[in-house]
């Protein structure tokens, strides 16, 4: 009896192991990590499916860390005891993809995973591509953690998605009016992903489709 009391038990204890330390597989979710943009551009540099990751290269999101090491981010900075914003997580937040807390990304500003989602799962051809059916490939990208952004009815997921960096709370809210109209961002410029002369929309070249 002791000796089928003592199986019992260690079995409840290897049991309880495999839940505390294996959650999200239990729970059927899994943990997606960043690549970083460099790896979505082994693709997405090319010119067949318009220069998406060229394109990023040279949009403010780009530059968002530069940013941050130009003397007016510095006086900012000061007025807020940040002594280098570069490197400080209040900056990084919404300066850098995964608010600078991976090696992977904290360096290249706020690249495609910010928006896209980590890419562990479906940055790989197999894992995003459909060269025949482009929404089964989006729908397979989701499956495999993309965050949902196209279509009518994802809107407000972009909004909010936007809205974690470009809303008054953050840091370094303009205090110009002039430059607070400048930054803003609106539905409808979230719906377009178009502001003044920035065209954020990925250019596409035929058969594929314009979402």
């Amino acid at each position: 009896m002791k000796k089928n009391a003592k199986i019992l038990l260690f079995s409840i204890f290897t049991f309880l192991i495999i839940v505390i330390f294996d959650a999200d597989s239990m729970s059927g979710k899994k943990k997606h990590t960043y690549v970083g943009s460099s790896a979505c551009g082994k693709c997405h540099a090319a010119e067949s499916i318009g220069n998406q990751y060229d394109l990023w290269l040279q949009s403010p999101h780009a530059k968002a860390i530069k940013i941050l090491k130009s003397e007016p981010s510095h006086t900012l900075a000061k007025k807020l005891s940040i002594n280098e914003p570069s490197e400080d997580l209040q900056c990084l937040k919404c300066h850098a993809t995964g608010g600078g807390k991976d090696k992977k990304t904290n360096k290249e500003g706020v690249g495609c995973e910010a928006c896209h989602g980590p890419g562990s799962d479906y940055y790989e051809f197999i894992g995003h591509v459909d060269t025949v059916n482009r929404q089964s490939a989006y729908e397979t990208a989701l499956k495999n953690g993309m965050y949902p952004t196209l279509g009518i009815k994802n809107i407000k997921k972009r909004e909010k998605l936007c809205m974690r960096c470009h809303r008054n709370q953050r840091p370094c809210f303009p205090e110009s009016p002039q430059e607070v109209y400048r930054q803003s961002i609106s539905l409808q410029v979230i719906t377009d992903m178009k502001k003044g002369d920035l065209n954020l929309v990925h250019q596409l070249i035929p058969p594929f489709p314009q979402y």
